[in-house]
């Protein structure tokens, strides 16, 4: 099995250009992690501002791996919801319900699943903004190989 940042880099060729033909850009950022914090919510704000974002600290949503899509704290439901539809305009799609949870699952699968997790800066209640973006939806995801970042962003 290939590395978790060769799996990365190989999901980003292949979702790359679809993610950014919307109206918002999609950024997609790996690294092998040296001596990582073990908290997520420390891990995720190492790689924010490794790439100069902002760190949100304990306002990282830990979110559930394994659930279905339309349970409560859901990897693939939150991934599905970030990028089926427009981020400013809901009702134009985006990727579509289906493609959107196919492209979450293969972000998943790039993570060992027996380690993996996913922390999102958005709750039921809005966001915790990482870039100046007037709207973001970010996820970091992780395993002991590799840290992912798939951001978001629309600036209107």
């Amino acid at each position: 099995m290939k590395p978790a940042a060769a799996r990365i880099a190989d999901f980003a060729a292949r979702w790359q250009a679809r993610l950014n033909a919307g109206s918002g850009s999609v950024r997609i950022e790996a690294r092998v992690p040296v001596n990582p914090p073990l908290l997520h919510t420390a891990r995720a704000d190492a790689l924010m501002t490794e790439l100069d974002l902002l760190p949100i600290g304990q306002n990282w949503e830990l979110l559930d791996t394994e659930a279905a899509p339309g349970d409560p704290r859901a990897a693939l439901g939150s991934l599905r919801d970030a990028f089926a539809a427009d981020m400013v305009k809901p009702g134009t799609p985006w990727l579509g319900e289906a493609d959107a949870l196919t492209m979450g699952a293969e972000f998943l699968a790039c993570f060992d699943p027996a380690i993996r997790q996913i922390v999102t800066n958005r709750m039921y209640f809005g966001w915790n903004p990482v870039t100046d973006a007037a709207f973001e939806w970010a996820f970091v995801a992780f395993d002991d190989q590799a840290t992912a970042l798939l951001l978001a962003t629309h600036a209107d």
